[in-house]
């Protein structure tokens, strides 16, 4: 497998064992053995809380491009 380069400048891109799915700034796949399906509203309400642009468990983009 090739890996691409990453324009995203968030550190779990460079972990190979992320303790997250996916990445909270970019929503690209970090860790495919994490990979889970859709979360709960309450679970993205507070990861917009902390200001998440993405999930970290299924990727869905949680805040709207500005």
């Amino acid at each position: 497998m090739i890996k691409r380069p990453i324009q995203c400048d968030n550190m779990n891109h460079r972990r190979s064992d992320a303790p997250v799915s996916h990445c909270p700034q970019c929503g690209g796949v970090v860790n495919e053995r994490r990979v889970g399906s859709r979360c709960e509203e309450v679970s993205h309400a507070l990861a917009r809380r902390r200001q998440s642009t993405f999930c970290v468990n299924c990727g869905e983009r949680l805040i709207a491009a500005v």
